[in-house]
């Protein structure tokens, strides 16, 4: 369920902020907070003529850097009430119980049922009596996975695909690509098109794409597992040699062109390798596996069943049979770690990380073996 606020941040009701902020201790630095919005006023500039000034009665200051973490405390006893209610369903794991994602005055829940989204209906509404916030539920959108949803509903909450922090989510996986891969090349396309004909060099160019299009591609990198197909990134590429060379042939191919300076190239992005590089990371989250920083990890250790999420690196590519490859994040990670075991002419199996229990290439009469008492004796790698 995606929230939409309604003028969130100019609606902050300053009696319930300085009350939050008792309540969360922060002490003599309140007479601050008091001082910055006693009897602040304003007034307003149209052509040049000035209205009278004003009082502000509610809501946080535009452009003040304190602004946003006076408005995360003053949201904080809304998702401390949705979490501790226990009427309120979400998504259980061995670690955590989560039900509520917060970034600024984006709220996004995640519901196991209607009645856990009614109740949260209530709750909000229960807030925004005391707090003068306001959530607009025409604007809410709902992502169900049951398709008659909306008509139990108590909120008049319209059901469909919904956009959280620029990404675009419909009830399929499968159609993540469609929904933000495929308009993301549009818009970069059409960039490059209007500039095209500007003044630059070729190392200008170079820099407008590290610039403008390197920071867009990879923001959709680290937020959806899905990689592109291999047709999106060639047409990407065509895209941008037809900028770099003026819809002319290319002068230098765009393999020189990714090099190193130090190999006679430009270092211009090679966006297959960023999303590699993206998917990396993970690898090293699941080494660590800590739960309680990562809540996803439960998740994807759930969907591994019994083998370690921790020891996935370290499985050949038998691992592919395994019910926690149908996990789009699982499998893209992996893929994309073999990809660079690929690329750099690397090798870790066997190795000193090898697991040794729930491994599928060490079998005893081609069945996986588990030996607890072992395991529990310390006796868990090669």
């Amino acid at each position: 369920l995606s929230l939409d606020a309604e003028k969130a941040f100019d609606r902050v009701n300053w009696k319930f902020l300085i009350a939050a902020l008792h309540k969360f201790g922060f002490g003599a630095f309140i007479k601050w907070i008091k001082i910055l919005y006693h009897n602040p006023n304003a007034s307003v500039r149209t052509n040049k003529q000035t209205s009278n000034r004003f009082f502000l009665g509610r809501g946080t200051r535009q452009g003040c850097p304190l602004s946003p973490s006076l408005f995360a405390i003053f949201i904080e006893p809304l998702a401390a009430a949705i979490r501790q209610n226990e009427s309120i369903i979400g998504i259980k794991t061995k670690h955590s119980h989560h039900k509520i994602s917060l970034y600024a005055d984006d709220i996004l829940l995640f519901l196991s049922n209607l009645h856990s989204v009614n109740e949260t209906a209530t709750i909000i509404n229960e807030f925004s009596s005391i707090s003068d916030y306001s959530i607009n539920w025409n604007k809410s959108v709902l992502l169900p996975l049951n398709n008659n949803a909306e008509q139990r509903l108590t909120i008049p909450v319209k059901s469909g695909n919904i956009k959280y922090l620029g990404i675009n989510f419909s009830p399929k996986l499968s159609e993540l690509v469609q929904l933000n891969y495929t308009p993301l090349l549009k818009n970069i396309q059409d960039d490059l098109t209007r500039w095209t004909n500007l003044p630059l060099s070729l190392m200008g160019k170079v820099a407008t794409v590290k610039m403008k299009i390197l920071p867009k591609v990879n923001y959709l990198f680290s937020m959806i597992p899905t990689q592109p197909p291999l047709k999106w990134f060639k047409t990407l590429d065509s895209s941008i040699s037809s900028f770099l060379w003026n819809n002319k042939p290319a002068r230098i191919s765009l393999k020189t062109l990714k090099s190193a300076k130090s190999c006679g190239g430009l270092e211009l992005p090679n966006f297959h390798k960023y999303f590699i590089a993206n998917r990396l990371q993970y690898i090293l989250k699941w080494l660590k596996n800590n739960p309680e920083t990562n809540s996803w990890l439960d998740l994807e250790q759930a969907l591994c069943g019994k083998i370690n999420l921790s020891d996935l690196p370290f499985i050949s590519q038998t691992v592919k049979k395994q019910d926690c490859f149908k996990s789009i994040n699982i499998n893209a990670t992996l893929t994309a770690w073999w990809e660079f075991l690929k690329i750099s002419k690397s090798s870790i199996q066997p190795c000193k990380m090898t697991p040794i229990w729930n491994n599928p290439d060490i079998l005893i009469n081609k069945k996986i073996i588990h030996f607890p008492a072992w395991q529990a004796g310390g006796i868990k790698q090669l």
